[in-house]
C-alpha cells in the first residue's frame, strides 16, 4: 500500500526559493498584474513582489552563468481607480525604491505611466474601475430631479435586448471587465516583451464590497427603470455573481498560470459561531457598537465574501480571506482628509445657504457648530461659518476603511486583531512568483483564512512612536474621523479627547511664555504639548465627577477664545501685548480643537443653569450628525428626526405587538448609543442593542455612581451594554485603573492586558485615548473571538467579587 506524502505544518522558508529562482533565471522574464494594485494589498504585494525580484538579482550577479541578460526583464502592471490613485502609487513606488537604495535610484518613467527601476524591472500603471456596467455607478453623484434622465441616458446607450430591464441583464452577462484589460496589457507591452499570459493576477478590489454597491446603484435605478421588480433585481444581483465568476474563469484557464484574488471577511471576524442540535451552525456577529456598526452593507457584505470564497475556489482561484483588520499602508502627515461619500453625496442636495461660503464637500473642514437647547431648539435655518480644513498631523489609511486618526487605528487594531499590509501582500506575491507552498499550503483547498499574526508587533511598534504617540496625548488633535462610520466609537474618543485638553489647559504653564516673545515663530501647538502636563490614570484618581462637569460645561459653552480664560487666566493681563496676544492664539487653538469634534459629526450635549436656576441640556452640533446620520439645516433638524424615528419605532413594535416605550427611553438610547459626546453629569445604562427590539426597560437614566454600579450588577455575564455620561466615564476609567496599577513585574506576562497602557518616565500610567476605547469595547462584550480573548481584559467596569466560601466547606479552610 502506497503511503501518502506526509504533510509538514511549519512553513518552507523562503530563502530557498529565491536562491533556486536566481540560480535558474526561470521567472525574469514573467509579466505579473494586480488589479486593484494602487490598493492596500494590491500596492504592498506590487512592491513585495518588486522588492523579491531585486534580491534575486543582487544573487544572480553573485552566480556564474545566472548573470542577467537585457532579455530579463520581469514586468510588472498594476491598476488604479483614478489619475489620482495612479499618481498617489507612482509617488509610493519611488519613495519605496529611494528607500532601498543609496543615491538617486528612482525609477525613470520612459513611457507615459511606464517606470523603469534602476534593476531593470518595468512597472506600469493603468487605469481601471471594475464596474459591471459602465456608468451606473454615476447615479449616487446625480440630484433626485435629474435621476430619471440620468437613467433613460444609462440605458438608451446599452445594447438592446428586449426590454429596459432584458438589455440591462444582456449587458452584464456579456461583460468580462477583468478579462477583457488584461488581454489588452498583453498586446501593449512593449515590443519584445511579448508574452501570451501573465504568471500571476493578483486582485485586491474588495469584491464583496462591490457587488453591495452596485446593488445600492441599482436600487437607486429602479424607479426610473420599466419591470425591475424585486425578484428582477434578485436576477441582477446573481447575474453579477455569475459573470465575476465567469470573468476569473476565463483568467484562470486562458490568461494566467496563478489567480489569487484577496477580500475580507467585510467584518474583520467579529462574530461567534456555535452548533446547534441539528447540526447547523449559528452565527451572531458581534458588532454592537463597535467601529463599524454604522456601515447598513456589513452583513450583506460578509454573506458575499462567504458566497464568492466558494465560487472562485472550485474554479482553481486562490482566495485570501484577511479575518483580521488591513494594517496601515500609507500615512498622511498635515494632509488634509477626503470626506466621507455619503456625507459628501448629502451635501449636494443641501440647501445653498448652508455654508457661509461655498464648500467643495471634497475634504473635511472645522465649521463654527451652534448651540441650542436640546429640547427645545428654535425653529430656524443654520448657516455654518467655516474656521479652517482639518489638517491632521497624522492621519492613517487602512485599506477600504479609508481614513484613521492614530486613536482610530489603535482601538480598531487592538480589538479586531491587525494583519499588517506587508505580511498579507508578502503571502500574495510570494505565491504569485513561486506558487504555493508545498509542505504546508497558504491556501489549501484554494482558500487562506488569514488571521492576526506576529507581524501585527510592526503595526504598533509604528503607532507607538513618539510623534504618533503624541497625537492621542495632546487633546488637540482630531482622536477620530468620519472615515470609520462607527458614531458611538467617535463619540468615546471625542469625550478622551476633551478630558485631555481639561487637564492640559488646567496645568498649562502660562508664565512660560516670554514677555517679549515673537509672535512671528510662536507655536501655540508646541507651546501647549511642551507646558502642560498629559493626562494619567493618577490624575483621573483625584477627580470627582462634579469638578470635571465644571470643567467640560467650560468648554462646550466656549464661543470665543476668551470664554476659556476661566480655566487659565494669567497675572500679566494687560501688561505685555505681545504676550497677552500668545495667550490668546492658545486659547484660540484649544477652541478649534473643540469646534472640531462637532464639525466631525459628534454633537456635544451638556447641562448649564437656565434663567430659573434649573438645569438646561444644551447641544452643540456640526452640518452632520453622526449618531443620526443626518444633515443638520435648522435648529429643530435634531429633535425632529428623534421624534420622527420615534414614530416609526412604534409603529413597528405595535405591528410585532410588542411593548412600547417612551420617547424619553428613545432619545436616551440614541445619546447613549449612538455617539453623542454626553458630558452631563449623570450616567445613562443600556442594554439593547439596537433600536429594531423593544426599548422599554433596556434604558436607565440619571444613575449617579451607586446606581450605576448597582444596575451594572445585575447584567448577565458577558452580555454587551454600553453606557454614556461623566459618571459612567469615571467610574469606567477608574475600575480600569484599579486593574492596571496592580501589574507586577514578578509575575511577567501573567498580567496580561495590564501591561498594554504605557507608563511616562516616572511610572504613572498614560491615558491613551485608542488603548482605553478597546478596554472600552472589551468591557462592554465586544470583543473579538479568537479563543484567547480572556486575556484581552475584563467584561464589565470592575471585577465581579468572588465568593469567600471558607466557612462553607466543613473546616476546610480553619
Amino acid at each position: 500500500m502506497e503511503r501518502k506524502k506526509q504533510r509538514g505544518s511549519k512553513k518552507q522558508r523562503l530563502v530557498p526559493k529565491l536562491l533556486h529562482a536566481a540560480q535558474s533565471k526561470a521567472r525574469y522574464r514573467d509579466v505579473h498584474a494586480f488589479i486593484g494594485g494602487t490598493g492596500a494589498v494590491g500596492g504592498t504585494a506590487l512592491l513585495q513582489m518588486l522588492s523579491m525580484y531585486e534580491e534575486m538579482m543582487s544573487i544572480s550577479d553573485q552566480i556564474p552563468g545566472s548573470q542577467l541578460t537585457p532579455e530579463d526583464v520581469p514586468i510588472l502592471i498594476a491598476t488604479g481607480k483614478a489619475p489620482k490613485d495612479i499618481d498617489d502609487i507612482t509617488k509610493r513606488l519611488k519613495r519605496f525604491v529611494q528607500s532601498r537604495h543609496e543615491g538617486d535610484k528612482k525609477p525613470r518613467e520612459i513611457e507615459p505611466n511606464l517606470h523603469l527601476t534602476h534593476s531593470g524591472i518595468l512597472v506600469g500603471f493603468k487605469e481601471f474601475e471594475l464596474t459591471v456596467v459602465d456608468g451606473l455607478d454615476k447615479i449616487s453623484a446625480t440630484s433626485d430631479e435629474d435621476r430619471p434622465q440620468f437613467v433613460r441616458s444609462f440605458l438608451d446607450g446599452l445594447k438592446r435586448v428586449g426590454n429596459d430591464v432584458e438589455s440591462l441583464m444582456n449587458a452584464i452577462q456579456e461583460a468580462r471587465p477583468m478579462a477583457s484589460s488584461l488581454r489588452k496589457y498583453l498586446a501593449e507591452l512593449p515590443a519584445g516583451r511579448k508574452v501570451d499570459r501573465y504568471r500571476s493576477v493578483i486582485i485586491g478590489i474588495p469584491v464583496p464590497s462591490l457587488i453591495a454597491y452596485h446593488v445600492d446603484y441599482l436600487k437607486d435605478a429602479a424607479p426610473y427603470i420599466n419591470g425591475l421588480t424585486d425578484e428582477a433585481l434578485k436576477d441582477l444581483v446573481s447575474a453579477f455573481r455569475e459573470m465575476l465568476r465567469k470573468d476569473l474563469d476565463d483568467i484562470k484557464q486562458n490568461l494566467a498560470d496563478i489567480v489569487l484574488i484577496a477580500h475580507t471577511t467585510a467584518i474583520g471576524g467579529m462574530y461567534d459561531e456555535e452548533e446547534q442540535a441539528d447540526g447547523k451552525v449559528l452565527r451572531t456577529y458581534r458588532l454592537g457598537f463597535s467601529h463599524s456598526a454604522r456601515d447598513d452593507r456589513l452583513i450583506v457584505k460578509q454573506l458575499e465574501a462567504e458566497e464568492f470564497t466558494n465560487l472562485f475556489a472550485n474554479i482553481g482561484v486562490k482566495v485570501l480571506i484577511t479575518a483580521a483588520a488591513i494594517g496601515i499602508d500609507e500615512v498622511r502627515i498635515r494632509e488634509s482628509v477626503p470626506l466621507h461619500p455619503q456625507i459628501a453625496a448629502r451635501l449636494k442636495k443641501a440647501p445653498p445657504d448652508l455654508f457661509s461660503a461655498p464648500s467643495a464637500a471634497e475634504e473635511i473642514k472645522i465649521y463654527v457648530p451652534k448651540t441650542f437647547s436640546f429640547d427645545e431648539p428654535p425653529a430656524e435655518k443654520l448657516t455654518f461659518e467655516e474656521v479652517e480644513t482639518l489638517l491632521p498631523g497624522y492621519s492613517i489609511r487602512s485599506g477600504e476603511n479609508g481614513f484613521f486618526s492614530v486613536s482610530n487605528a489603535d482601538a480598531l487594531y487592538r480589538v479586531m486583531r491587525v494583519a499588517s499590509a506587508s505580511e498579507l501582500g508578502q503571502v500574495m506575491s510570494t505565491v504569485g512568483l513561486f506558487d504555493d507552498d508545498e509542505l504546508s499550503p497558504w491556501f489549501p483547498e484554494e482558500v487562506c483564512y488569514y488571521t492576526e499574526g506576529d507581524n501585527s508587533r510592526q503595526v504598533f511598534d509604528l503607532l507607538n512612536q513618539p510623534r504618533l504617540l503624541q497625537t492621542q496625548l495632546s487633546g488637540l488633535e482630531p482622536l477620530a474621523l468620519q472615515e470609520l462610520g462607527s458614531a458611538k466609537h467617535q463619540g468615546e474618543l471625542h469625550t478622551l479627547s476633551l478630558l485631555i485638553l481639561l487637564h492640559r489647559l488646567r496645568t498649562l504653564d502660562i508664565e512660560a511664555i516670554d514677555p517679549y516673545v515673537n509672535l512671528d515663530s510662536f507655536d501655540p501647538d508646541t507651546f501647549i504639548t511642551e507646558h502642560s502636563r498629559p493626562l494619567t490614570f493618577e490624575d483621573l484618581a483625584n477627580w470627582e465627577v462634579d469638578e470635571i462637569a465644571h470643567g467640560m460645561e467650560i468648554l462646550a459653552s466656549a464661543e470665543v477664545a476668551e470664554d476659556l480664560a476661566r480655566l487659565k487666566s494669567s497675572r500679566h493681563s494687560g501688561l505685555f501685548e505681545k504676550k497677552d496676544e500668545a495667550v490668546r492664539l492658545v486659547l484660540e487653538r484649544a477652541l478649534v480643537a473643540i469646534q472640531m469634534i462637532p464639525s466631525l459629526g459628534s454633537p456635544i450635549i451638556y447641562e448649564r443653569n437656565g434663567e430659573n436656576g434649573k438645569k438646561e441640556t444644551m447641544i452643540k452640533t456640526g452640518y452632520f450628525n453622526a449618531p443620526l446620520a443626518t444633515l443638520v439645516t435648522r435648529a429643530d433638524d435634531v429633535l425632529n428626526k428623534l421624534k420622527t424615528d420615534y414614530e416609526t419605532h412604534k409603529n413597528e413594535r405595535f405591528m410585532k405587538k410588542e411593548s412600547l416605550c417612551t420617547f424619553e427611553e428613545f432619545r436616551d438610547f440614541h445619546i447613549c448609543t449612538g455617539g453623542f459626546v454626553d458630558l452631563r453629569r449623570k450616567a445613562i445604562l443600556c442594554t439593547a442593542k439596537n433600536s429594531d427590539m423593544p426599548l422599554t426597560g433596556k434604558i436607565k437614566d440619571d444613575l449617579d455612581e451607586q446606581a450605576l454600579r448597582k444596575e451594572l450588577s445585575k447584567l448577565a455575564p458577558y452580555s454587551p451594554f454600553t453606557t454614556c455620561g461623566l459618571t459612567a466615564l469615571l467610574l469606567r476609567l477608574r475600575g480600569l485603573y484599579n486593574q492596571l496599577r496592580k501589574a507586577m513585574s514578578e509575575l511577567g506576562t501573567l498580567h496580561e492586558f495590564r501591561w498594554q497602557m504605557p507608563r511616562d518616565a516616572t511610572g504613572h500610567i498614560l491615558v491613551v485615548p485608542g488603548a482605553i476605547e478597546a478596554f472600552r469595547m472589551v468591557s462592554e462584550g465586544l470583543e473579538k473571538t479568537t479563543g484567547t480573548e480572556r486575556l484581552d481584559g475584563i467584561w464589565g467596569y470592575e471585577p465581579r467579587v468572588t465568593p469567600e466560601r471558607w466557612n462553607d466547606l466543613n473546616g476546610l479552610g480553619q
